[in-house]
């Protein structure tokens, strides 16, 4: 995965700035950080991280997950929440799926 295209991607959606820190991680993070692409060009993506939550369950956190506006309403945001899903399939100690959601979203 490239640091710089997941930046960029980030940049566009979010109205948050992550830190270097956060972007070092998600390059190393395998499966849990994902770039979706619409002919070859990197149009949104997602990143992931798995917690231990309440009584020692293991949960999946949803950082990031976006689409570059212009490639809404095509399914890449299905096919990003089916890659999440599947990741969860293969580790069945994985008990939730959760995220966090900017209030001035619609």
């Amino acid at each position: 995965m490239s640091f710089q295209q997941l930046k960029r991607i980030n940049q566009s959606v979010f109205p948050v700035s992550y830190n270097e820190k956060f972007y070092k991680d998600v390059v190393v993070a395998g499966d849990l950080a994902k770039l979706a692409y619409f002919n070859d060009v990197v149009v949104g993506g997602v990143c992931c991280r798995v917690d231990t939550r309440e009584q020692g369950k293991k949960a999946l956190y949803i950082m990031t997950l976006g689409t570059l506006a212009p490639y809404r309403r095509y399914g890449i945001g299905t096919l990003l929440l089916r890659h999440i899903f599947k990741i969860c399939e293969r580790d069945q100690q994985i008990k939730a799926i959760y995220l966090h959601v900017q209030v001035s979203e619609e």
